[in-house]
């Protein structure tokens, strides 16, 4: 059962998203660093389900990511759906797609199947960059437009302008993007505290105890993966409308993968917590190195950021969340110690 005790420093985290743009005024950096923030922690969460919790390492997110992307761009820029409803639409793309693509993929191992997920999200990448319809190379550019529903009592379309997650105001666009990490990040604590989520744990640590047990690996791996997917392009979309343009080169490259990967390795791969301290970490750097640096700070912030990831795997495998752990352990067992002499 998940105690509210256990999870205190989600609540400290979830003020400080609530607090910190309330208080810091009309800081566009600032904002948008927490929304980057946001979307990839909500992203890192879906790669740390299928990867922290089942082992099975997936360096090509971004092939539903992208797909979350396309999917709720093109149902508003061509069909001025709302968003809304073409995130929903692009999660099922990305679940259809995940399940077609994993479930023969699953019968590789190791670092063989992370090389076949790295080829989907390529040849994405590349069908993306020639597809017309699409805009091909050129991508396509989100006008900020009032979202159209049918009216069916004047036989005409109605407007309804909250529903198109409008970026234009930032805030009501990161507190949105906050109420739905919020969901996911929930939704993750449930299944890692669930039969589920003791399963796939199971599945990491040896494939061969799982199935003398009676746990079918590759369906629970498929389960994983698809929800894994889903939540991938929700934060597609969400990162799509922040940017209001997509094209192949910004949403399927290996370098979107890996920034999954990295800020949840560095907070902490397999804790629900890992991709938000990772994030914050990541994404403050590059604020701060920007503003102490300027234009000339380029790339400084990922030079940092190296440095740190080499590190952290280095001397505490399990990342920020795991040093946190380590360091939690010493003051207990000081305590215990203490409390024994004393008496």
């Amino acid at each position: 059962m998940v105690t509210l005790k256990k999870h205190s420093l989600a609540f400290i985290l979830l003020a400080a998203f609530i607090i910190v743009p309330l208080t810091i005024g009309n800081t566009t950096d600032v904002h948008n660093v927490i929304i980057y923030i946001l979307i990839y922690a909500m992203v890192g969460e879906a790669w740390n389900l299928i990867t922290g919790f089942t082992g099975q390492t997936s360096f090509g997110h971004a092939a539903y990511f992208g797909v979350g992307a396309y999917t709720s761009t093109i149902m508003l820029e061509y069909f001025h759906i709302t968003p809304w409803i073409g995130m929903l639409v692009g999660g099922v793309i990305a679940v259809i797609l995940a399940f077609m693509v994993n479930f023969q993929m699953f019968k590789l191992k190791g670092h063989y199947f992370a090389i076949a997920t790295l080829c989907v999200a390529e040849i994405l990448k590349t069908i993306f960059s020639t597809w017309k319809w699409v805009g091909a190379g050129d991508g396509i550019a989100l006008t900020p437009i009032t979202v159209l529903i049918p009216d069916a009592s004047k036989n005409a379309w109605g407007k309804i302008a909250w529903l198109s997650l409008d970026v234009r105001n930032r805030l009501p666009f990161l507190f949105t993007t906050l109420a739905v990490f919020c969901i996911v990040f929930v939704v993750c604590v449930l299944l890692e505290n669930s039969k589920v989520g003791f399963y796939w744990k199971a599945i990491r640590e040896s494939h061969e105890v799982a199935e003398s047990i009676g746990i079918n690996p590759r369906n629970y791996k498929l389960l994983a993966m698809c929800l894994s997917a889903f939540i991938a392009a929700i934060g597609g979309t969400f990162f799509a409308q922040f940017f209001k343009y997509i094209d192949a080169i910004t949403v399927f490259p290996l370098s979107v993968s890996m920034i999954f990967v990295l800020v949840t390795v560095l907070g902490g791969i397999g804790n629900v917590y890992g991709p938000i301290i990772g994030s914050v970490i990541y994404y403050s750097l590059e604020l701060i190195m920007r503003r102490l640096t300027g234009a000339s700070g380029s790339g400084l912030d990922q030079i940092v950021f190296g440095i740190l990831i080499v590190l952290v795997t280095c001397f505490e495998p399990r990342g920020i969340m795991g040093l946190i752990d380590r360091i939690k352990g010493r003051f207990v067992k000081k305590a215990v110690k203490e409390g024994e002499a004393s008496e």
